[in-house]
């Protein structure tokens, strides 16, 4: 089985490759061809048994390589930071630039190869198109963009978690700290019979969200969002 995973750099990127080859799946690891770091990337999805791809960001160079791949799942776990932006040379709404148009790109080449993949999108808890935050009103978006591709006959699922803990490449102090404390009073919640409450926002780290990613792709249902326990080894 192949799989194309868009964002194979990022947290939960890296992590969702690792654990498909270690599943003897074959998962093509994208990488900006402008990257810096290209070439360690290319090294380290080289030892874990994964392809690495380094076709533009063009809708119809993806869609080309998505037909000369095959792939039976394409995973967008993209998504980007203010500091990150500013390194990249990204001006205006990032999230607008990033996590919606590039969400929209992808998902307008899967419907261009005529192949009929299954969209795994990672977005976020709180995403709405009418959201005051930009990037959960971005993100809103892009689900809507990953939802119309089923009226082209790509089936999908989209994960909504909260706050995802782990090492990443650009330290983010704040998220920690918000997640020791937004699970401390959430844990008090589900004291107090908030447990739905606790499930859907506490914090998860990338290991488990990418074992449910996996574990989402491959389930028969589809065309479903998944958050709170679903994302935690609970069916939904």
């Amino acid at each position: 089985m192949t799989a194309f995973v868009l964002g194979a750099t990022g947290l939960v990127g890296r992590e969702v490759v690792r654990l498909l080859c270690a599943q003897g799946a074959k998962p093509i690891a994208h990488v900006r061809p402008d990257s810096k770091q290209l070439a360690d990337w290319q090294h380290r999805f080289d030892a874990l048994g994964a392809a690495v791809d380094t076709t533009p960001w063009d809708a119809a160079a993806l869609a080309g390589r998505f037909r000369a791949a095959q792939p039976a799942q394409i995973y967008i776990l993209i998504g980007t930071t203010r500091s990150r932006a500013r390194t990249d040379g990204v001006a205006g709404n990032i999230y607008e630039a990033i996590d919606l148009g590039l969400t929209k790109l992808t998902v307008d080449a899967a419907v261009a190869s005529g192949l009929r993949p299954r969209i795994i999108y990672l977005s976020s808890v709180g995403a709405a198109p009418a959201a005051r935050s930009a990037y959960l009103a971005a993100r809103g978006r892009a689900e809507q963009a990953v939802i119309a591709a089923g009226s082209a006959g790509l089936p999908w699922v989209i994960a909504r978690p909260s706050i995802i803990t782990g090492e990443r490449d650009d330290p983010r102090a704040g998220e920690r700290g918000a997640a020791v404390i937004g699970d401390g009073l959430l844990a008090l919640a589900g004291a107090l019979g908030g447990k739905r409450l606790r499930d859907k926002y506490r914090s998860t780290t990338a290991e488990i969200l990418a074992s449910a990613l996996v574990r989402i792709a491959d389930a028969p249902e589809h065309d479903r969002i998944v958050d709170g326990a679903g994302l935690r080894g609970h069916r939904t």
